[in-house]
């Protein structure tokens, strides 16, 4: 009679892998679920990784809802100051009333909305600043054997930051308060028109001055911070 012969503990698995795994990383078992994903030794090193982590998702979020309300400034400022246009060109309220609408308000109003937008702008950028020093840091905890982590910080060092579709933003917002301005100097103009020419020619010429300087100034303004945003979140 014939002993069965015991099973072969490797059969039926396979031991290959596709790639050896580094030195001090657990081996997954065989023939079962894998093991967890391998983090460094250290408890001390596994706890800074997981705070890291933890702080790159919710930088990751953070870009994600500053983007969403850039969108909904430009969206909400160009309606309603679109809507208040659309008011000052079909009322028939008196001109000395509708002026200050078209050379104050509307001007101020979007100027005021591009600041807002700027502001989510710069924490988007300083979010992802935040990012790709979140990735250099987890990939040296991870042993830096390949680029785990390297979307924000690819981006930076490719300089792929495209600025013409913020420069055409900011003109969409700013062209509400430039129309506002010559409807404001439209009605000056012809307000003036029944007192003489040269009250006329004098209107005009103080209230395109001030619209020239008044968008001037703060286009200059608004420049040199967003120029100095770009230049801190995208270095070189």
């Amino acid at each position: 009679m014939t002993t069965p012969s015991s099973p072969d503990p490797g059969a039926g698995t396979s031991t290959r892998r596709s790639s050896p795994l580094p030195a001090g990383w657990p081996v997954p078992h065989q023939g079962g679920p894998l093991a967890p994903a391998p983090v460094p030794g250290s408890a001390e090193q596994r706890n800074h990784l997981d705070a890291c982590l933890a702080e790159y998702g919710s930088l990751r979020q953070e870009s994600l809802q500053a983007i969403s309300n850039r969108i909904q400034i430009m969206n909400f400022a160009f309606t309603s100051l679109a809507i208040v246009l659309a008011a000052l060109l079909t009322s028939h309220a008196s001109r000395i009333v509708l002026i200050p609408f078209g050379l104050i308000f509307v001007p101020m109003a979007s100027k005021a909305s591009t600041l807002i937008w700027l502001g989510e702008y710069n924490r988007s950028q300083r979010a992802g600043r935040g990012i790709a020093e979140l990735e250099h840091r987890v990939n040296i905890l991870l042993g830096n054997q390949d680029k785990f982590l390297q979307w924000e910080s690819s981006l930076i060092s490719a300089r792929t930051h495209m600025g013409y579709p913020y420069v055409a933003t900011v003109a969409f917002i700013l062209s509400t308060g430039i129309c506002g301005e010559i409807l404001g100097s439209i009605y000056v103009i012809l307000l003036a028109s029944s007192h003489g020419p040269i009250l006329t020619t004098a209107c005009a010429v103080l209230t395109v001055g001030y619209a020239v300087a008044f968008e001037s100034l703060f286009i200059r303004f608004f420049r040199k911070r967003w120029i100095a945003i770009r230049t801190y979140s995208n270095p070189g």
